[in-house]
C-alpha cells in the first residue's frame, strides 16, 4: 500500500531479451527485427528511467526470472498485486518475450499476489488461437484476461481484433471465464507500420461484446491521444492502461501529463488504470508519481476538470481495475497481509532499496555504470 492506498499494477513481466531468445537471420546473428525492437526497448529504459533506477545494458539484455520479478514487484515496491502479462511477439522472440512457463510460475507459486493473463498470436489463426487459450486456462487457474498485440513483431503481417474470423474468439473467451482484453496499442514493435496501433479495431470489437472489459495498453501516447479519449468517452466498456504511460509522466514528460487530463476530461478518472511495465522500469519510482499526482492549475483550466482527489487516485491505483475484473479488494488485502513478502518487508522495516534482489543475485551483471555496452 501507498498512502493507504492498496496497488494493482496492471501490467508486469519478466522479459527475455538475452541474445540466444532473439530470432536469428538467415546468414547467422540477430534477426533484424528482433535487435531493432531489443534496443527500442532498452532505448526506452535508458531514456525514461528516473533518476537513480536505471539499470545496467548488461542486466537489461537477459532473461528475467519470475523470482526476479516477484521479489522486485513485492519487497521494493508498494505494490500489493500484479497483473503479468504473457507476451506472444512471436516473429521475433523465440519465446515471445514473456513465455507461458513464467506465467504459470507466478500464478502457481504466488496466487495471492499475482493474477495471470494468457497470450495469444492471432498470426497464428483463430482455429490454433482458441485451442491455444483452452489450454492456457487450463494449465493456469485464475487466468481472467489475454493479452494481444496488432501483430507478432513482423513488419509484413498484421491482424485486426474486428475480423469477423475472430467474433468466436471473444465468444469463447467468455465462455472460459475471460473477462478483459489488454490490447497492445499505440508504441509500434521496433520496424513495423503504425497503423494496426490505432484504435478503431478495438472500439468495434468493444461494441460488439459490450461485456467484456478492453484495456488500451499505453494510451496517454502519442500519436492517439484524442482517439483514446473519444473512446473512453463513447464506450463503457474501454479503459486506459497506463503501462509505459506512467514511466514517462513519471521521468517529467509534460505532454503525458497533458494526456492524462485530456483522458479523465472526456472519459472521467474512473476509467484510468494504473499499470508500470516492471521491470521494463522499477515499480516504486513510477507508483509514487501516480500515487501523487496532481495537475497545475493550467491543465485544470484547459480541460474544464477538478483537482485528483485521493478517491481517485485510490481508483486509479486498483479500484477501477478491482471493478472490471471482480476483485474484493479486502479480501485481497487480508490474502496479502502476512505473507512471505509481508513478513520480509517488515523484518527489513519497509522497501528493501531498488533493485537490491538483482544485484544480490547477479552481481556480474551490475559491475558496468548503467547503459554500458554489453
Amino acid at each position: 500500500m501507498i498512502d493507504n492506498m492498496f496497488v494493482i499494477d496492471a501490467t508486469v513481466h519478466p522479459y527475455n531479451l538475452a541474445e540466444e531468445n532473439l530470432n536469428q537471420a538467415p546468414g547467422g546473428g540477430p534477426d533484424l527485427h528482433a535487435f531493432a525492437l531489443r534496443e527500442m526497448l532498452w532505448g526506452m529504459h535508458e531514456r525514461f528511467a528516473t533518476e537513480g533506477s536505471a539499470i545496467t545494458r548488461e542486466a537489461f539484455c537477459t532473461d528475467w526470472s519470475p523470482e526476479l520479478l516477484a521479489r522486485t514487484m513485492f519487497t521494493e515496491s508498494d505494490v500489493d498485486l500484479a497483473v503479468n502479462h504473457r507476451l506472444r511477439i512471436d516473429s521475433v522472440f523465440q519465446d515471445g518475450l514473456c513465455n507461458g512457463t513464467k506465467n504459470q510460475v507466478l500464478a502457481d507459486k504466488w496466487p495471492q499476489r499475482v493474477i495471470p493473463y494468457a497470450g495469444l498470436n492471432p498470426m497464428l489463426g483463430v482455429d490454433a488461437c482458441m485451442r491455444d487459450l483452452r489450454q492456457q486456462v487450463a494449465d493456469v487457474p485464475g487466468t481472467i484476461g489475454i493479452k494481444v498485440y496488432p501483430n507478432s513483431g513482423s513488419p509484413d503481417a498484421s491482424w485486426r481484433l474486428d475480423d469477423p474470423e475472430f467474433d468466436q474468439l471473444f465468444v469463447l473467451a467468455k465462455e472460459l471465464g475471460i473477462k478483459i482484453f489488454a490490447v497492445h496499442k499505440i508504441i509500434p514493435n521496433g520496424l513495423v507500420p503504425l497503423k494496426p496501433f490505432g484504435i478503431d479495431d478495438l472500439e468495434t470489437v468493444a461494441i460488439r461484446h459490450i461485456d467484456l472489459s478492453f484495456e488500451i495498453v499505453h494510451a496517454g501516447l502519442p500519436p492517439f491521444v484524442e482517439e483514446v479519449a473519444m473512446a473512453l468517452m463513447r464506450l463503457p466498456n474501454v479503459y486506459a492502461n497506463l503501462e509505459i504511460t506512467s514511466a514517462i509522466l513519471a521521468h517529467g514528460m509534460g505532454y503525458v501529463e497533458d494526456a492524462l487530463a485530456q483522458l479523465i476530461s472526456l472519459g472521467g478518472a474512473e476509467k484510468i488504470i494504473y499499470a508500470s511495465g516492471a521491470m521494463h522500469f522499477h515499480p516504486q519510482p513510477v507508483l509514487e508519481k501516480m500515487a501523487r499526482l496532481t495537475f497545475p492549475d493550467q491543465l485544470l483550466e484547459r480541460y474544464g476538470i477538478e483537482q485528483i482527489t485521493h478517491e481517485q487516485r485510490a481508483g486509479f491505483l486498483a479500484g477501477n481495475f478491482a471493478r472490471i475484473a471482480g476483485i474484493d479488494l479486502a479480501a485481497a488485502e487480508q490474502a496479502v497481509r502476512d505473507d512471505e513478502f509481508a513478513r520480509e518487508r517488515a523484518a527489513h522495516g519497509g522497501n528493501r532499496p531498488m533493485w537490491s534482489h538483482w544485484r544480490a543475485t547477479q552481481p556480474e551483471l551490475w559491475n558496468a555504470a548503467p547503459g554500458a555496452a554489453a
